[in-house]
């Protein structure tokens, strides 16, 4: 005699198997490969090892290839060498804290509370922590605390203080919250001005820096672009260039943000303002590196421009070589400390 599962039980049995076929196709490659020698349009995990030109290479982040970005030239993506990059280890959700700074999801202390402990949190930790994005309306401090709002994630966009409790912290803030610094007393240090940066280059910087709320590192990034863009100003006289000073942004690219520079910064820009040229690069430059995923194609792009590629040209059909400046502007970067 045939025995046949009830209808109920084998759709069941279906639906598991589709499940675990699915589950086990997009699960990511987790271990490093050697993959022979390198070429382009190809897909590299982090510290896989590939061959070029006799040498061997270590991948230092997951990307697709492209020509031009062979190891020997690309040094943010390949490490000479086969030492593996540590992997993270993930960290465990940090228990939620009972004493510190308390975030309401409504006016005057009312709905969802949670309290955070001293810390930075960007927004997968507010998610972790129990609070959503945009979502903070008031906030209680304890004395001798200082809160840290800013409007983006990672510490970006416009930020907030609060050194006091607030049952409304107004239609400006309100549900604007994305990420958080939380310390005791005063502000932790953030990063030492290189010895080769003037002083007041360190100072247009760090005020952009400030402005953007990065801690510290993206005014050494800045420093590292003015060091390549104009040295420090010293390369000025006499440049053919028709950029402006220390950023040498060209004139189309500046009028193209002229209104996000009066947006950002509450003022007009002025060509000759020395601040206002550091302002105005830093602003362009934020936006490359968030629309093209992180520092070192920002600055490909931050020089090359938005449709850059290796192997571009301009219009008198010279290479425009924005590898080699993402190359040593990163360099110097990492020279001074940065840390991304």
């Amino acid at each position: 005699m045939n025995k046949t599962l009830p209808t109920r039980a084998l759709s069941l049995l279906v639906v598991a198997a589709v499940f675990l076929s699915l589950f086990f196709t997009v699960l990511p490659r987790a271990d490093a490969a050697a993959r022979g020698a390198w070429a382009p349009n190809t897909a590299y995990a982090l510290n896989d090892t590939v061959t070029y030109s006799g040498s061997t290479y270590t991948c230092l982040q997951a990307h697709t290839s492209l020509t031009g970005w062979e190891p020997s030239n690309v040094p943010a993506l390949w490490k000479s060498g086969t030492t593996a990059t540590p992997v993270p280890t993930p960290q465990p959700t940090t228990p939620p804290a009972t004493n510190g700074v308390t975030f309401y999801a409504d006016i005057d202390y009312g709905g969802k509370a949670v309290t955070l402990g001293t810390g930075n949190y960007v927004l997968s930790q507010l998610n972790a922590s129990g609070i959503p994005n945009d979502w903070m309306s008031s906030l209680k401090v304890p004395g001798g605390w200082t809160v840290d709002v800013y409007e983006n994630d990672n510490f970006g966009g416009t930020k907030w203080t609060y050194t006091a409790n607030s049952s409304w912290v107004g239609d400006g803030v309100n549900d604007k919250m994305t990420s958080v610094k939380i310390y005791i007393g005063s502000p932790p240090a953030s990063v030492t001005k290189p010895s080769e940066v003037p002083s007041q280059i360190w100072t247009y910087v760090m005020n952009v820096d400030n402005k953007f709320g990065k801690g510290g590192d993206f005014a050494l990034l800045l420093s590292a672009v003015i060091k390549k863009e104009s040295s420090f100003g010293a390369g000025l006289p006499g440049s053919p260039s028709a950029g402006d000073g220390l950023m040498q942004v060209e004139p189309n690219t500046r009028n193209a943000y002229l209104s996000q520079f009066s947006a950002k910064f509450g003022r007009t820009y002025n060509h000759s303002s020395e601040q206002d040229q550091v302002a105005l690069g830093g602003l362009i430059l934020d936006e490359k590196i968030a629309r093209f995923g992180n520092i070192y194609n920002g600055l490909l792009h931050y020089n090359g421009g938005d449709n850059w590629y290796p192997g571009a040209t301009d219009s008198y059909g010279r290479p425009i070589l924005a590898d080699q400046y993402a190359n040593a502007v990163y360099a110097t970067y990492k020279g001074y400390g940065g840390k991304n």
